[in-house]
């Protein structure tokens, strides 16, 4: 299993589309890179129910802010009625997620390995029931992964370097290719974070200091501290132990 994008860029100068001409380079890819092939472990049923469920609460969630938006726009000249029929709807997608992360909660719980991972990740400060969630789907119950830096490279939190000689020396930045939702998903975890464990209070602090303040500096932060949540994720899942917070 390999990233289609991957595949495509090692093509070279392609001129036109033709399936039969894409089938052989693909099938002469894999031959060049067998050497690198790695035995794929199909997602079990619990898993790719929750990813399913997972999509299914972010439409409603965004059918919420669309009506939260509408409410909005209106200002003074929305009538009663349409007041009431946009609240009416947006209770309606609110208890429609809810009944989704009871579900989701409900497979977790029917799942011992699951369960064991979602008990142990939700311990870190930060994480709760859709980051844990997200962080199971997409690293396959942390079956996907060798290292936390891959999976953070994944979502786009690892940062990379952009040098070239003596005059091209741009500043080290993450990819935009990545998880676009769960990395914006992590951020909120982040900012939980940095509020509720004291350590990461003071390293977020320190780093802010370090770097000057400002907007800038506050993004790239708040990266390193989506990095260090994702280190702490892998880390109980391979200690097999809850993480305890540190008296600072």
């Amino acid at each position: 299993l390999n990233s289609p994008l991957d595949i495509k860029r090692s093509m070279g100068i392609a001129r036109g589309k033709n399936d039969a001409v894409d089938a052989g380079r693909i099938a002469e890819y894999a031959h060049s890179h067998k050497d690198k092939l790695r035995l794929y472990e199909k997602p079990s049923d619990n898993i790719r129910k929750l990813q399913y469920l997972l999509t299914e609460r972010r439409q409603y969630m965004r059918q919420r802010t669309a009506l939260i938006n509408l409410d909005c726009a209106m200002g003074k000249y929305g009538t009663n009625e349409t007041r009431s029929r946009s609240e009416s709807a947006r209770h309606h997608c609110e208890k429609l997620v809810k009944k989704v992360e009871d579900q989701m909660l409900a497979i977790i719980y029917s799942d011992p390995d699951v369960k064991r991972n979602y008990d142990l990740i939700s311990s870190v400060k930060g994480i709760g029931l859709i980051n844990a969630i997200n962080t199971i789907v997409y690293t396959n119950n942390f079956k996907a992964f060798e290292t936390p830096r891959r999976y953070a490279c994944y979502i786009g939190v690892a940062p990379f370097d952009h040098i070239s000689g003596k005059s091209v020396k741009g500043r080290t930045q993450v990819s935009k290719i990545c998880r676009t939702q769960q990395k914006a998903e992590l951020s909120m975890a982040a900012r939980s974070a940095i509020v509720n464990d004291p350590g990461l209070r003071k390293y977020y602090l320190r780093k802010m200091k370090e770097k000057g303040g400002g907007k800038d500096a506050h993004g790239v932060v708040l990266n390193a501290v989506k990095f260090k949540i994702i280190l702490r994720m892998f880390a109980v899942v391979r200690s097999g132990e809850p993480y305890k917070v540190l008296n600072y």
